[in-house]
């Protein structure tokens, strides 16, 4: 058979994936055929098709952040972060009344990391906390900039952007995303000095698939998140990163309303639950 046929015949991904709103097409799904090579494994539900790598973001001999398959959408996003790094940082920092971290203390969030781990969000489950404005007005601002720009990932219960501080002595065990819709941004703004580790890996580092990587101030990190990855901190400081989840490149902007209104959909009829704040 051409591929062309092959093509004409394929049906769009809502349909052969959500034919109809009910709660067993959003719950059942294929079998998982796993082995030892890392692949995206998201544990809910997999939009085939899109481009995956562990991480999408290198730093280049003059330390200049190259991005994967030179992408407009994400190649804009990192440089407007990166051009705001300083100011976004001194924001954070060095605020004087820290509010207390929202950090969702639930059975699942609870067995995910060791130590202490703080957040500070902007969006939490696709939600924007209006809070945040009030202790942190100019990083606020660049977020809903990029949400305008439609490159924010909002709207559905995966979505978040959000100071993210891991204290020392803490770790993120390894995991997987829920789905593989979104690329994770990792903006860093208070990095340990990397010292030397008991081990073959740094004391202070984000394990995506096979690769590991350590932060550096100001140069943002790009990973997919669907891929297994853990994070931690052996040293005596702590690690701060600005979290900003956008919508993955290839995700058309039709597929983007219709994962809303989808989840949308689940919501209202009780099967989800994502209340906002």
């Amino acid at each position: 058979m051409k591929r062309s046929r092959l093509l004409s015949n394929r049906k769009p991904w809502r349909s052969r994936f959500f034919s109809s709103h009910s709660s067993s097409d959003i719950i059942q799904g294929p079998s998982w055929l796993r082995t030892s090579v890392y692949r995206p494994s998201p544990s809910l539900v997999i939009l085939p098709g899109l481009r995956s790598l562990p991480f999408w973001t290198q730093l280049d001999d003059n330390h200049n952040t190259r991005v994967a398959y030179q992408d407009p959408q994400i190649t804009h996003a990192v440089q407007f972060l990166e051009q705001h790094a300083t100011d976004i940082s001194n924001e954070y920092l060095q605020t004087v009344n820290m509010p207390s971290s929202d950090y969702p203390h639930t059975t699942e969030h609870a067995t995910l990391h060791t130590g202490q781990w703080d957040w500070h969000s902007f969006v939490q489950k696709g939600q924007i906390q209006s809070a945040f404005a009030q202790h942190f007005p100019m990083t606020a601002s660049l977020l809903l900039q990029l949400n305008h720009e439609g490159l924010l990932f909002t709207g559905t219960p995966f979505g978040y952007a959000f100071f993210s501080t891991l204290h020392a002595s803490s770790k993120i065990a390894a995991h997987t995303a829920p789905m593989n819709f979104r690329l994770r941004v990792h903006l860093p703004l208070q990095v340990p000095e990397h010292t030397s580790s008991t081990t073959e890996r740094p004391a202070c580092g984000i394990r995506v698939g096979p690769l590991t990587r350590t932060w550096h101030e100001g140069k943002a990190l790009v990973l997919d998140d669907s891929y297994e990855h853990e994070v931690w901190n052996e040293t005596s400081s702590q690690r701060v990163v600005l979290l900003v989840d956008l919508w993955h490149p290839d995700v058309t902007l039709v597929e983007r309303k219709e994962i809303v209104a989808l989840f949308d959909h689940a919501q209202q009829q009780g099967w989800w639950s994502n209340p906002s704040k």
